[in-house]
This record gives structure tokens, sequence and C-alpha cells, in this order.
């Protein structure tokens, strides 16, 4: 498959943009870890749900029973660009 200059374009626009809220998440300034009330008001509920039943993000849980689930922003927004590029 070959990509035209604009695809190519914006590949590279998003792939700096992971990396910038990567390199913010490691200094404290951004957290990659979202909310799954965030997620589901960034990228949908129906949307995080199908991602999850993919197996194309896990939901992170750190306790049992009733503590809070989050996601890795990063990994979603790449979805996201990869969704809505193809």
């Amino acid at each position: 498959m070959e990509l035209n200059l604009l695809e190519q374009k914006n590949m590279m626009i998003e792939s700096a943009k992971i990396g910038v809220q990567l390199a913010l998440d490691k200094f404290g300034t951004l957290k990659d870890q979202i909310s799954q009330r965030e997620a589901y008001r960034l990228w949908s509920e129906t949307r995080v749900k199908k991602w999850v039943s993919d197996g194309l993000i896990t939901p992170i849980k750190k306790g049992v029973l009733n503590s809070k689930v989050t996601y890795s922003r990063s990994e979603m927004e790449t979805l996201h660009f990869l969704e809505t590029n193809n």
C-alpha cells in the first residue's frame, strides 16, 4: 500500500503528538492514563467497548471490585487516528 504525501504528513504529525504525550507523561505534566468515563466522552462508549472486545486496548484496573478503570491515552489516540485515516 502506497501512501500519498498528505497521508504521510498526517501520520508523522500524529506520531509526533503521541511522542509528546508520552514525554509529558514521563515528566508528570500530562498523564497517559485516562479514566473510563473520560475515554467514553472522547471516543464514545461504543467505540471503546469495541476496541476492548477486539483486544486492541486493555483496561487497567489497579484494585479489585469497585476500583477505577483506566486506559492508555496514547493507545487510544493511535487507534482513533488509524480508524479515521483508513
